[in-house]
């Protein structure tokens, strides 16, 4: 094989050295700003939520026990057979999804009287200390 012939085959390969080597000699690319559709504020997602929920603060003492009648009274009080200090039955509590109620409504009822008000599951949560 001549010299020349030599050349010819390892000439592309000294070309793509040449290449490589001063690749870092180049200046950066420059690159556009990202402008965000609507006002967002970056990457959402289920890992990246963009609303996230504030942190709550741990409640004790009468915070929690105002905390927990006031989500008791939403829940069992609002638009519920227990509003308006209606009385419900067990099988009114199960149907109407109360399923606490309908699961205590023995305890609840110490009267006997066959249906229960809501200062009737009040009384009775207080009597369990919930």
């Amino acid at each position: 094989m001549s010299l020349f012939d030599m050349l010819r085959r390892i000439s592309p390969l000294i070309v793509l050295g040449c290449l490589i080597g001063s690749a870092h000699a180049l200046p950066p690319q420059a690159v556009a700003p990202a402008t965000l559709p609507n006002g967002a504020r970056g990457v959402d997602g289920p890992f990246f939520p963009q609303n996230r929920a504030a942190p709550v603060t741990p409640s004790t003492g009468s915070t929690l026990q105002q905390q927990a009648q006031q989500r008791l009274e939403a829940r069992l009080g609002g638009n519920t057979a227990l509003s308006n200090g209606a009385a419900v039955t067990k099988a009114q509590a199960q149907a109407d999804g109360l399923g606490y109620v309908a699961k205590h409504f023995d305890q609840i009822d110490t009267s006997h009287k066959g249906s229960v008000t809501m200062s009737d599951v009040r009384q009775y949560l207080q009597q369990q200390g919930r």
